[in-house]
């Protein structure tokens, strides 16, 4: 080994032990952001508002909850109600519609022939954990999104 590996080697520490301190100071950062954004955002009355997760606090390593907290920190709309998707296997077409409790229950919901936005027994479904548990892992049929919040005037907050 010559001098000249033993100073690359040196510089390579340095340059690796810089980048470190320079993530921590972009997620201390992005973290501040973060909460100044939501704490500029209010919901509809009676909604919850969720505190940001801290981003730099979250990693694979990390459980489940925490995970579902920083999600819910970034993408926010409506709390009481959320879209479900569905596809016509007759058709083909597909969309989002209001999660109902009492979709597709016998004796109660009469769809096809009463369309979901004239049915009286609709009981929309709020977001839960367990939803956006569910949307992550892409089970179905809770791959949802986000109610659009222009319905009750809330605002919603994506990342961009």
């Amino acid at each position: 080994m010559n001098g000249n590996d033993s100073n690359e080697k040196k510089e390579i520490t340095r340059i690796e032990e810089r980048l470190a301190v320079l993530n921590e100071g972009k997620l201390r950062l992005t973290a501040e952001l973060n909460r100044l954004r939501t704490e500029s955002v209010t919901g509809p009355t009676g909604s919850v508002v969720r505190e940001p997760a801290d981003p730099g606090l979250v990693h694979h390593h990390c459980s489940s909850d925490e995970k579902i907290r920083l999600f819910r920190s970034l993408f926010r709309g409506r709390e009481d109600v959320y879209p479900r998707r569905w596809e016509s296997m007759k058709t083909g077409r597909s969309g989002y519609s209001p999660a109902c409790h009492h979709e597709w229950v016998p004796g109660i919901c009469e769809k096809p022939r009463v369309k979901c936005g004239d049915c009286s027994a609709r009981e929309f479904l709020p977001v839960s954990d367990e939803v956006i548990r569910d949307h992550l892992v892409g089970h179905e049929p809770n791959v949802s999104g986000v109610q659009d919040p222009r319905v009750s005037g809330c605002k919603a907050q994506f990342v961009t």
